[in-house]
């Protein structure tokens, strides 16, 4: 582990962080000192801290003051809205340090914004004084030194998935929608179109660079890898899939796959792309159960890892019936592949008394790289950063029963005030993500076949309650104890989409706390970490792990 500002880096270090030499001194400077000092010091101790972090001058966007603050603050769902006095924007890791010091000398609540996707209040709690947005640690690129790629907290999924493939014909297995932030969809496990075919994103991390505090209230850049031993292994691992803002502020990931030509997977060249989309018009509640059924009953199949069913990824999505119909999406990598994928259409449309005609059915074969453009833009729930929203999630083992599907079908059938969208979205795992032992990373779903969610939309906040009293009866009402367990049939929730009220006693009467629905066995380590990397808890939202 490196430490800057508190052990020496070499100078291809310090180009690497993106640390000025001013910087470095300083660092170094502070830390011999206040390291000089006896206990009783603390106050000399904390003007030092202060005079180091003042040295780093740190963009820093002021309420009231400038323009930038109001689309700085300004996270997707529009339900989530606080006013914090001040946004850091840091631009090197450096800056990081000393804006995370900067906070904590002032004993301010602070929060981390990426890309400021998340479903809930976790980056922007209402409490919050000062926020640290880590959209300027944009950077992705190749390190020749590390043979690794690095990728700033702060890029967006479609310049990273842009950059890599443009400079190197490379590729990581991530999410679909383009604007999502690099910091918080990787260290939430990370997956996508590809994932069946090469794993979590996290599956190829090697490296973490992220800025933690210490019990004296003193912030560091540290470096941990996959090699880093007994607590820095526990850091590296905690960001393997233990979520945002729990132990510090990430500012660049190292990725790389071995036995790779490009050092990361490389993408095909060309993919068809499957759109489906039928009518909810004379589905019944037998039908709409018998299509639920055939996605299941194939995603279960073909969990076992195959050089030709991975490389299909399907997504069902089933709109409320007043915004659209009863569809998928699916991306076929392989021209072997299309037959499977096409039993797959047709089995769809034979459970709802349909047909695959091109009405209903569409497919369209183009550059990969195209298809991560059209996919990533195309619905309102990726790109319209004027909603408000709410969402549940499980990740599934077996298929939904009858009395789940009756459930889903009533809840998708019946109106929602003010709702503008609304819907249910599986998506298929397995394949390579199944290869891997549910303690390998922080992730522990790795059993889990389908990744369930339903969601609504709307504009304003007049219909909060309605929609929210919607998602709360259709999402709690699906499990026995309103909550997806650890059982023959369902393995948690998904942390990248989060749910408040799993920390809610009325909701979830599960007794496991959203900690443990999270992230399984895998909680326990995930709090020692978190005992001896943020033993102040600095770092915490509304479900950050907790410390015990």
């Amino acid at each position: 582990m490196k430490q800057i500002g508190g052990g020496r880096a070499s100078t291809a270090e310090r180009e690497d962080y993106g640390i000025s030499r001013r910087g470095v001194v300083a660092g170094l400077l502070g830390a011999s000192f206040a390291s000089s000092l006896p206990a009783s010091g603390a106050s000399a101790q904390q003007a030092q801290r202060n005079l180091v972090a003042a040295s780093v001058n740190v963009p820093i966007i002021k309420r009231d003051q400038d323009p930038q603050y109001d689309s700085m603050v300004a996270v997707y769902n529009r339900r989530i809205r606080a006013t914090p006095q001040r946004v850091f924007a840091p631009r090197t890791g450096q800056e990081t340090v000393a804006a995370v010091q900067q906070i904590i000398d002032s004993h301010e609540r602070l929060s981390i914004i990426s890309g400021g996707h998340c479903f809930e209040e976790f980056s922007l709690p209402k409490d919050v004084q000062s926020v640290i947005h880590v959209g300027a640690l944009n950077h992705v690129g190749f390190n020749s030194d590390r043979q690794s790629y690095g990728v700033g907290a702060g890029a967006r999924l479609l310049n990273v998935y842009d950059s890599l493939f443009r400079d190197h014909g490379a590729t990581l297995p991530g999410g679909v929608c383009y604007s999502v932030g690099a910091g918080g969809h990787i260290t939430g496990g990370g997956y996508g179109l590809l994932s069946r075919a090469h794993g979590l994103t996290v599956d190829h991390l090697i490296g973490v660079e992220v800025v933690t505090v210490d019990r004296q209230g003193k912030a560091s850049l540290d470096y941990v890898t996959k090699e880093s031993e007994r607590d820095q292994a526990d850091l590296f691992w905690a960001h393997t899939g233990g979520g945002g803002g729990n132990f510090g502020v990430v500012t660049r990931f190292d990725f790389h796959s071995e036995g790779t030509t490009k050092g990361l997977p490389s993408p095909p060249a060309t993919v068809h792309l499957v759109n489906c989309s039928w009518p909810w018009d004379g589905v019944t509640e037998e039908q709409f159960d018998a299509f639920i059924g055939v996605f299941a009953e194939w995603c279960i199949t073909h969990k076992v890892s195959d050089k030709t069913t991975n490389l299909i990824f399907p997504w069902l999505i089933v709109r409320h019936r007043d915004h659209g119909g009863l569809g998928m999406v699916m991306q076929v990598a392989s021209e072997s592949a299309i037959p499977i994928a096409r039993q797959l259409v047709e089995d769809l449309a034979r459970a709802l008394h349909r047909d695959t005609r091109d009405d209903y059915v569409s497919w369209e074969q183009m550059p990969w790289m195209n298809a991560v453009r059209l996919i990533g833009t195309a619905s309102g729930e990726n790109h319209d950063p004027n909603r408000r929203g709410k969402q549940g999630s499980a990740n599934l083992i077996r298929g939904l029963s009858p009395d789940q599907t009756a459930h889903l079908y009533k809840a998708m059938t019946t109106s929602i005030p003010g709702s503008v969208s609304a819907g249910m979205d599986i998506a298929a795992l397995g394949g390579a993500i199944a290869e891997i032992e549910n303690d390998a990373t922080a992730v522990y779903q790795r059993n889990s076949t389908m990744k369930f969610l339903v969601q609504t939309f709307w504009k304003s906040e007049t219909d909060d309650t309605a929609n929210i009293d919607w998602l709360r009866n259709t999402y709690h009402g699906l499990f026995p104890e309103g909550a997806p367990t650890y059982d023959k049939n369902t393995a948690g929730s998904y942390i990248n989409y989060p749910n408040s009220d799993l920390s809610d006693t009325r909701w979830n009467t599960s007794g496991l706390s959203a900690g443990e629905i999270y992230y399984g066995k895998n909680y326990p380590r995930l709090q020692r970490a978190k005992r001896r990397w943020d033993p102040n808890n600095i770092f915490h939202h509304t479900q950050s792990i907790q410390a015990s």
